[in-house]
């Protein structure tokens, strides 16, 4: 029996505070969350694992529901794995639930979609001590507008308008199956549910959002905008902590409530990888 043969693949479900880390991939100079989950493991277990993450979030974007993978030979038992994980994480990163998977799982490429949460803080005091959850956006805001953009974006569109620089994707064609909006008196709660993101759409989506509630956007020009692949027309890229990785969603249920609930022609092929 090789090496190979001992290792058990597992999927790890993990909640962060983005405000504590560069991002998730590992970095040279600076803490991404992968290399404090990775360090904390060869601290408990003396093994080296590399965590393959499913999702790259960029430095102040925290997470409620991540999802890794890695490959060990531990002998912990599975069902004190998180315990023991959790023992030397620092208070920003814990590993909420962890499972058996096959050897072929890459959260990555396996996941059909995902959930953001973006929060708008307002108000005439900027928030203290939900500073690191929320973007503080001061002066009245139109939710009414709001609602209009937002239920304009919702569909089947090429995104390029909604994506910075620097993204690395030739398919700009997502699907936007539901944006959620959500209000309290001084709180906004924007939510995209989509089968993919491009390099910080989610942050310029909820600028755009936000742009129509100032007035600095006609809601009647949001497909112009759409058809126009010109990124200069949408809004700005909102602030990294106000958004919030909800979940990741796969072909079945991995963790709970993760099975992706629209049809999608990839589904049996990413459930072969799923489980074990």
């Amino acid at each position: 029996m090789d090496a190979m043969d001992k290792c058990a693949r597992y999927a790890v479900m993990t909640e962060y505070d983005g405000t504590a880390f560069s991002g998730w991939q590992r970095q040279k100079n600076a803490l991404s969350v992968q290399q404090c989950l990775e360090d904390a493991w060869y601290a408990l277990s003396g093994e080296r694992i590399k965590l393959t993450g499913g999702s790259r979030t960029d430095a102040g974007v925290s997470a409620l529901r991540h999802v890794s993978s890695f490959s060990s030979r531990t002998a912990i038992p599975l069902d004190r794995i998180a315990l023991a994980w959790n023992t030397v994480l620092p208070p920003e990163a814990a590993v909420a639930a962890i499972r058996p998977v096959n050897r072929a799982f890459n959260p990555r490429y396996d996941a059909l979609g995902k959930t953001y949460r973006y929060t708008v803080r307002t108000g005439r005091t900027r928030p203290v001590l939900a500073r690191s959850l929320s973007a503080y956006v001061p002066g009245p805001l139109d939710r009414e507008a709001m609602r209009e953009a937002a239920a304009k974006l919702s569909g089947k569109h090429n995104f390029t308008s909604f994506m910075d620089q620097g993204s690395p994707t030739k398919r700009p064609v997502r699907t936007l199956y539901q944006i959620g909006f959500q209000e309290a008196e001084a709180e906004i709660i924007l939510t995209f549910t989509g089968d993919g993101f491009l390099y910080h759409m989610a942050r310029i989506l909820a600028g755009t959002i936000v742009s129509a509630g100032q007035g600095r956007i006609d809601p009647d020009t949001i497909e112009k905008i759409i058809e126009s692949n010109n990124r200069v027309l949408a809004g700005p890229t909102l602030a990294p902590e106000g958004l919030l990785l909800e979940r990741v969603y796969f072909a079945g249920h991995l963790f709970g409530g993760d099975r992706w609930p629209y049809q999608d022609p990839r589904r049996q092929a990413k459930l072969a990888h799923l489980l074990p």
